[in-house]
């Protein structure tokens, strides 16, 4: 026998769950119902027969009194229908059998064996479990019975499935009950038959008190069904494969099942809070009737405690650890603290989580019966010269310190120093003061600016709050997506939300999570009720078809026509770029990894450094990627590094403090693209570790303070160093690697260091170009020479004794084949 002590109360599961059970349960049911109906239409025929009879005789008399105390026939029948009426009222709502809400935890409940006399005195653990609950577990002993089972977790997840949350939960993971119904019904045919079929065994009672669990960790008011389908999930390993049979990773499973649990608290908030907010000072009088009116600070300020008894505020998600920090600094004695973080990462939530939990008094002492006001910058700043500005807060700080129950929340602190003004140091000498603490928001760079150095900024102890990780964020935005829905008329499945967080974390760097994530979900909505109409479903492609709308990177699947030039990639390349075999495989490679996402996501696309002699052709590969993986070489981000042979050419490339940069600028507006630095061995060694940067982070801050996203570039840098060297050994015959080698060990080690050229995915050697390879570059040419000509209405036919004979005059060994484009342009243009 089992027992779960919570709070040092013990409970056990007493319900006794059988066919005779379950059928009285019915019987009573079906006849309050049926009691219910019949005193309903007694009430009805009652008072119809009654204002029948009035309407036949003189409508005056009813409003006499005496009408009304003159015994009748028809006075006694309208008294009957008003008793019956209250009778059925009474019978409806009064002895509507209220939910017992699961207590609040205050340590971690254990499950204990439980000795006869405990058994006595243990509390009912089913009074916690709500009516799908309960249904569920009547359905899994139906389904034990019907295969004379002892009752096990596939029973008890069987008999969750029809529960409403069940419904949301599969359905936002895009798994149907057919597909899994004959697997579940395969399982059950081949378990081991009982003598004592229906009755519970020790696992399947174990379930319970899991689920039990699980819902007081999750400060659920009661067990629900969900929590059974999750612990009996938990319990039992075919359910366990049957899931990733269809696919359905376990963290996935958990996460929906918190997004059905963020849902049912979002439903829950409001009528909560009003039964707490009973006594909760709603506006600037508190319990002891000390505190005054504030009449200013009201014109000034949103008092968002009184937002929070009504349930006006967004639920907090997450942010345990930021929000005990908080917490612990107010409680210490420091009190003033300002949130660190940067545009749209939840500091705003913070404030509201801690209006929340002031109306749920969850806090520290010095925090209960207070207001938390919030006062406007904008409405202390706008229109107003240094010490008019002064005056208004000086004004609510005076209302503040004169009411004894207000903390004061200031928005953007670094607010207070701008366009000439600074109100910092009038806050600082008021909260010296001590009549009240701030707690105060504002980004990194405000902090850096206009804070940590200046008198408040030792007021204020500062808490940090950085981006959510992975799992938050898409708890964050599960707890959004409800209003989203609503709004624009779609519903969300879980793929799509979880691709809402990766995605636009993988893709989008000017701004960050959870905002960006949610201003996605607003913009991918919309775009589906269009395309698909009301109740459409957002799928993970709709998602990623926006994303790559925005930021230009094919994110979506890849298509038929798109996978048969990733696979013929080297045939495509080799269209335009004679010979270079190691090249072109290498590059190709690349392309189909990071097509593929089997590349690391925190790099470029791909590094390359081509090597080799002027006019070989390292220019024309590039170009050549650009086109085919890119769209077109006018996305090629062209380079000459020559030009940035000093140190301070370097602010040229990054930009000057805020501002950005060609390099940055060129990247910001176009992340993906192909970055083509020529000659680089000529840059300053200061670029050079720029770029070494850039390969190892995939990322690079420009002037402005913006992070510049280089994760969906292919980087490629040519360079002529060693080209002598080259020529030389290859005239002498010498193998391939070993030049490589010697390149890469001797004659690169003046131009560049180890550590930059290990960064390279690949360093690759161009070799001089042959007679024949010139021939066929000869026909590429002339091949392009008619296409223009043709757009003229001219055709040109080129027998091949004639290009022969211009690849013979364009062939130079050391020059490649850049004498060729002279040679036709002399002889075949002019």
């Amino acid at each position: 026998m089992l027992g779960l002590k919570i709070n040092n109360h013990l409970y056990a599961w007493k319900a006794h769950v059988s066919e005779a059970a379950i059928a009285l349960k019915k019987a009573k049911e079906v006849s309050n119902k049926l009691v219910n109906i019949i005193t309903a239409s007694l009430v009805v025929i009652g008072l119809v027969a009654f204002f029948l009879h009035a309407a036949s005789t003189d409508l005056l008399e009813l409003f006499y009194l005496d009408y009304w105390v003159v015994p009748s026939a028809w006075l006694l029948l309208f008294w009957a229908s008003i008793f019956l009426l209250l009778f059925l009222l009474y019978r409806v709502y009064g002895l509507k059998k209220r939910p017992k809400l699961l207590p609040k935890l205050m340590e971690i409940p254990s499950s204990t064996s439980i000795s006869e006399s405990d058994w006595k005195q243990a509390k009912h653990l089913e009074s916690f479990f709500d009516e799908d609950a309960i249904k569920a577990i009547e359905e899994a002993y139906k389904t034990a019975k019907k295969f004379k089972h002892k009752l096990a977790p596939i029973h008890l997840f069987i008999g969750a499935l029809a529960s409403s949350d069940a419904g949301v939960l599969f359905g936002r993971l895009g798994l149907g009950f057919e597909t899994i119904k004959d697997a579940l019904i395969r399982r059950l045919g081949t378990m081991e038959q009982s003598k004592h079929p229906g009755k519970m065994n020790a696992t399947g009672e174990e379930i319970l008190f899991n689920a039990t669990q699980s819902a007081l960790e999750h400060k659920r008011s009661q067990v629900t069904a969900v929590e059974i389908i999750i612990s009996a999930y938990k319990k039992d390993e075919f359910l366990q494969e049957l899931m990733y049979s269809k696919e359905i990773k376990e963290e996935d499973l958990y996460r929906v099942v918190d997004w059905i649990r963020i849902h049912n608290k979002l439903v829950e908030r409001y009528d909560y809070f009003r039964s707490r907010a009973v006594h909760k000072p709603k506006g600037a009088m508190n319990r002891a009737y000390t505190a005054i009116a504030t009449p200013f600070l009201d014109s000034v300020s949103t008092d968002l405690t009184r937002a929070a008894v009504k349930g006006g505020v967004p639920l907090l998600v997450g942010r345990e650890k930021e929000m005990s920090a908080m917490l612990r600094a107010i409680e210490g004695g420091n009190q003033s603290v300002v949130l660190v973080g940067s545009p749209g990462v939840g500091k705003t939530s913070m404030v509201y989580g801690l209006a929340e939990r002031m109306v749920e008094e969850d806090v520290p002492k010095i925090l209960q019966d207070k207001r938390l006001v919030e006062i406007s910058l904008s409405h202390i700043i706008s229109g107003a010269d240094m010490s008019q500005a002064e005056g208004k807060l000086l004004r609510a700080l005076q209302e503040i310190g004169a009411s004894r129950n207000i903390i004061t929340i200031i928005q953007d602190i670094d607010q207070m120093v701008t366009g000439g003004l600074d109100l910092s140091a009038i806050l600082s000498k008021e909260l010296e003061k001590g009549y009240t603490f701030v707690i105060a928001t504002t980004t990194p760079q405000g902090y850096v600016q206009h804070v940590e150095g200046s008198a408040l900024g030792q007021k204020l102890t500062k808490i940090d709050v950085g981006e959510p990780e992975i799992d938050e964020a898409i708890r964050v935005l599960e707890a959004k997506i409800s209003g989203i829905e609503y709004k624009q008329k779609v519903v969300f499945s879980y793929a799509a939300v979880s691709g809402l967080i990766t995605l636009s974390d993988r893709y989008i760097h000017d701004k960050y999570l959870p905002e960006k994530a949610i201003e996605l979900a607003e913009e991918v909505a919309l775009d589906v009720f269009k395309q698909k109409g009301e109740n459409g479903l957002v799928e993970l492609e709709d998602v990623k078809r926006i994303v790559g709308e925005k930021t230009r990177v094919p994110v979506t699947n890849v298509e038929s026509d798109e996978r048969e030039t990733l696979l013929h990639m080297e045939e495509r390349l080799h269209e335009r770029v004679i010979g270079q075999n190691e090249a072109v495989k290498a590059v190709a490679a690349a392309l189909r990894r990071a097509r593929a996402e089997l590349r690391s996501q925190n790099r470029p696309i791909a590094n390359f450094l081509f090597l080799g002699p002027t006019g070989v052709g390292k220019t024309e590969l590039a170009k050549t990627v650009s086109e085919v993986y890119f769209g077109s070489e006018e996305v090629m981000l062209r380079f000459d590094m020559s030009e940035f042979q000093e140190q301070r050419s370097l602010e040229r490339l990054i930009g000057l403090p805020g501002e950005g940069g060609r390099l940055t600028e060129a990247v910001r507006q176009n992340p993906f693209s192909l970055v083509l630095l020529d000659e680089l061995e000529k840059a300053h060694p200061d670029i050079l570790n720029l770029f070494l940067q850039v390969m190892d982070d995939g990322r690079l801050t420009d002037g402005a303070g913006r992070t510049i996203d280089f994760t969906n570039t292919i980087i490629i840098a040519t360079s002529n160093a060693g080209s002598n060297y080259l020529q030389d050994a290859l005239r002498e015959g010498k193998p391939l690697d070993q030049i490589k080698s010697h390149l890469m060990e001797t004659e690169l080690d003046s131009y560049f260091r180890p550590e930059f050229l290990n960064r390279f995915d690949g360093v690759i050697l161009f070799t001089p170009l042959s007679l024949e390879d010139v021939v066929q570059i000869a026909y590429l040419m002339m091949n392009r020479v008619k296409e223009r000509l043709e757009v003229k209405g001219i055709h040109l036919e080129v027998s091949d004794e004639a290009i022969h004979e211009l690849a013979k005059k364009g062939f130079d060994p050391v020059y490649g084949a850049r004498p060729l484009r002279r040679v036709i342009q002399e002889d075949v243009y002019n």
